[in-house]
């Protein structure tokens, strides 16, 4: 069906224009077969009596259109047809609002996720968010409320107040908009509103008005193809399969009618769609050309005289007027006003919008303001703060409480990363803000996005506002508590939740990742690159409700400049003050949450030499002891330079990726000593099982009790453990037997590290008593050995004999049946690359 959209939105169509703007197609005629078009400027080109039109066929239309499909993203000469023609049907699929134009002239699909998509009937969504007020449940511990089959209904219902706005990531309830919902006279003409700012269901009402004299049955066909076309699996990679967009797109359409928003024939409200499917009738504000008039002659004006320019009236004037009659905006209650400098060109332009009982001067107070980079590449819509009259400590105490107080969709950055420019001032904008959005020049979003984005920000100004006004946590009526799960029941979730997104990974080696971050917090990926080694850590810590939104996933990429322990944690300025790294706040977000797990990823940590910026804290993570039955560990640095007491958690685990090629550097002993090194080099290519039709799976809130190692030292572990510990004790002295020619005997740490995974283990039954030993003689004894003499050779040879139960013989063992199968298969790899080069080693 979604061929007819494009049909029917070809008879509908008047004129098109080209996406570089120097020529509009006009439809001059229809027929059943196809469109006569032509090129605006085509009368001064031919005359009178020639044809200055081409057509285009309504075949060849839908030819064009399965080809985007099949390539989704394509330049006009993918289409193989005249010139002309190709250049109007990439005018033509970018009128269509679900199509993104690129910088370099193609065009591709817009692209959403299933939770774009609401999971469950209205009715039902709109008695859960009742439940909650009247407190018959509490969504932040929902699993503990209900039963699995009632769980699964109120758990669907949770996850479209998600999508509503109603609750944030953490089932956390955003409370102003539930009591704009509260004080509201017609409930569902205000979750209209909510509706439509969600932009799959404008792309769904544009559809519907399209294919309006279609039957039912025949818009539904066209939203589920369309659903399989333009959105993935949550946060995953496959596209929608069949099963969820009919699921989805019957839900979908559900809420429209429910709300009003189309009839019982699935016909749009006029009043909500435009002829491209944008909602709000006529959109009269001007903003984005406003915008991009700024940011495409700023540069030009700068070079100009300064005095009487007409820019300064476009920001100083024409601008305000565009926020001014906005219909949110009250002038009894804010001031706008813009500037371009006084007496000088600025090198940051801006638009300030600022509530009078708060400030009406940009040099003092929090508003909302937007900024344009120096370059004129970016445009920022901030809450800020004036940098004139504020103090450094107060701008900081201020940007702090917005972003911890304030709860804001996951559009809204709360970072540091926004990038004015070099300037005193720009520096000093950017260092201001403590929320935004950014728009790229070249990908201005629809002025219905801009108003929305502006109106989004302003009712969390309102929200500061009314919490320094009250003194409480404005935005939260819940806390989601953490929850315990045992080691069986978190490898399931992980298994199952990973699958759900679309991406696999063995069981076996999700237990053993588990098995050896609860061993050490501090875990060595290794392996060729795009196998997934960043991925499995994200999807891991995501399951347990770590995410970078909540700040308990970071990843942190290392440079290969890096020297010292400095460009990992901070060093000192000119100035004396401390300037931390990434590392450093995560270490103090950690110390403030200790019930919830920090995952840090080292991104490519051995582009550096790790020894040079990691062996301090290595050290320090080899401090650990109990305290008062707590894990505390010395100070990562010394609080002479940091003014604080800054340590390792015991609820950050650090993991680091690494690649081995002629880019990176090898790891030291002293670190392979350290860590677990798991190996991600297994690819199965043609397994597609886990991409079938799966329930979507929520993360859960984990307790960092559920991870938290128990032991540090043998003796802890001796005591419930006595013969597992001399079991392995037993056979890791055979092995050291075997390792002592070359000098590569494991120590008292690597004893002590493997029988705490293997207890591990035993305690939760994931992993024969040989499946477990294999892992940790591929991980804790192999990366150890390296060489190129004879030693070498016949201590592999008789590792090999020991993992496999017989002799090496060049490669024809067939490890399949031996005692420790993953050791032996890398052995025998090892061995014949001696054989071959005259050298081996764990990574090459």
């Amino acid at each position: 069906m979604l061929e007819q959209l494009i049909i029917e939105l070809a008879k509908l169509t008047k004129q098109v224009e080209d996406i570089n703007d120097d020529k509009t197609y006009l439809f001059i005629n229809k027929d059943d077969e196809g469109l006569y078009v032509e090129a605006k400027f085509s009368h001064e080109q031919y005359e009178e009596e020639a044809s200055p039109y081409f057509k285009v066929s309504f075949e060849f239309l839908k030819d064009a259109w399965r080809k985007f499909i099949a390539m989704r993203t394509v330049k006009s000469e993918d289409f193989g047809q005249a010139s002309e023609c190709n250049t109007f049907m990439v005018a033509f699929f970018s009128q269509l609002p679900f199509v993104d134009v690129k910088e370099s002239g193609a065009i591709t699909f817009k692209e959403f996720q299933t939770d774009n998509l609401p999971s469950e009937k209205y009715d039902k969504v709109m008695l859960f968010l009742e439940e909650i007020m009247n407190g018959t449940y509490n969504p932040s511990t929902l699993r503990e409320q209900t039963d699995e089959n009632l769980y699964r209904v109120k758990s669907n219902a949770r996850q479209d107040l998600r999508l509503l706005g109603f609750l944030n990531e953490s089932h956390e309830m955003n409370q102003l908009l539930l009591n704009e919902y509260v004080q509201s006279e017609d409930k569902n003409a205000y979750i209209a509103q909510l509706v439509l700012r969600q932009e799959y269901f404008r792309h769904a009402l544009f559809v519907l008005g399209v294919l309006e004299n279609y039957s039912t049955d025949e818009k539904k066909e066209a939203l589920v193809d369309l659903g399989m076309v333009i959105v993935r699996n949550s946060l995953g990679d496959n596209l929608m399969v069949e099963s969820v967009a009919k699921r989805r797109t019957n839900n979908l359409l559900d809420w429209l009618e429910q709300v009003g928003l189309v009839n019982d024939e699935w016909i749009p409200d006029e009043r909500y769609v435009k002829d491209d499917g944008e909602k709000g009738g006529s959109m009269n504000s001007n903003l984005r050309e406003k915008f991009l008039t700024v940011m495409n002659e700023y540069l030009q004006a700068r070079t100009e005289r300064f005095a009487g320019h007409k820019m300064g009236s476009v920001v100083r004037h024409e601008m305000t007027t565009e926020i001014t009659r906005l219909p949110f905006i009250d002038h009894n209650q804010y001031v706008v006003t813009g500037s371009v400098g006084q007496g000088n060109w600025a090198a940051v332009p801006w638009l300030a919008i600022m509530n009078k009982e708060i400030t009406t001067s940009t040099q003092r107070g929090y508003y909302i303001v937007y900024l344009f980079s120096e370059d004129m590449e970016r445009l920022y819509l901030t809450l800020a703060q004036g940098v004139t009259e504020t103090t450094k400590e107060e701008m900081q105490k201020i940007k702090e409480e917005i972003r911890e107080q304030i709860h804001m969709s996951q559009k809204v950055k709360k970072d540091d990363d926004i990038f004015l420019g070099t300037s005193p001032k720009a520096k000093g904008y950017s260092n201001s803000t403590a929320a935004y959005i950014a728009y790229d020049v070249n990908e201005m979003p629809s002025e219905t996005e801009l108003v929305e984005d502006l109106e989004e920000m302003l009712r969390y100004y309102e929200g500061f506002i009314a919490y320094k006004e009250e003194g409480t946590k404005y935005e939260m009526i819940y806390e989601r508590k953490e929850v315990y799960l045992d080691q069986q029941s978190i490898i399931d979730h992980v298994s199952s939740y990973i699958q759900s997104k679309g991406f696999f990974y063995e069981k076996k080696d999700l237990i053993n990742f588990f098995l050896s971050l609860k061993t050490k917090p501090f875990v060595i990926l290794s392996g060729i690159s795009g196998t997934g080694k960043t991925k499995i850590v994200q999807w891991f810590a995501e399951s347990l409700g770590a995410t970078e939104e909540n700040g308990q996933f970071t990843l942190i990429p290392v440079r290969p400049d890096w020297s010292d322990s400095s460009d990992l944690l901070g060093y000192v300025n000119l100035q004396g003050e401390f300037q931390e790294r990434p590392l450093i706040k995560v270490l103090e977000n950690a110390d403030a949450n200790p019930n919830r797990p920090y995952f840090v990823v080292l991104d490519e940590m051995n582009l550096a030499r790790v020894e040079y910026y990691f062996s301090d804290f290595l050290s320090v993570i080899e401090s650990r002891k109990w305290k008062d039955g707590k894990i505390v560990t010395s100070p990562v640095l010394p609080e002479s330079i940091t003014n604080k007491h800054i340590t390792i958690p015991s609820n950050v685990y650090i993991i680091g990726t690494v690649n081995m090629d002629e880019t990176t550097h090898p790891l030291s002993k002293k670190v392979l000593d350290r860590a677990n090194t798991i190996e991600f080099n297994t690819v199965n290519l043609d397994y597609f099982n886990f991409l079938m039709d799966m329930e979507e799976k929520e993360a859960e809130i984990v307790s960092n009790s559920s991870l938290a190692t128990k032991y540090l030292h043998l003796k802890e572990c001796f005591k419930e453990n006595e013969d597992l510990v001399r079991n392995i004790s037993t056979i890791l002295i055979e092995i050291n037997k075997t390792l002592e020619s070359v000098g590569a005997q494991v120590g008292y740490r690597i004893r002590d590290e493997i029988c705490f995974y293997m207890a591990y283990n035993e305690q939760g039954k994931l992993l024969s008593f040989d499946e477990a030993l294999d892992y940790q003689i591929y991980q804790k004894i192999l990366p150890r050995l390296a060489g190129s003499d004879g030693r070498t050779e016949e201590v592999l040879k008789q590792l090999y004999v020991l993992c496999a139960n017989e002799e090496y013989d060049s490669g024809n063992n067939d490890a399949s049946y031996a005692k420790y199968p993953r050791s032996a298969n890398k052995l025998s790899h090892m061995l014949r690359r001696f054989e071959y080069d005259g050298f081996t080693s764990f990574w090459i």
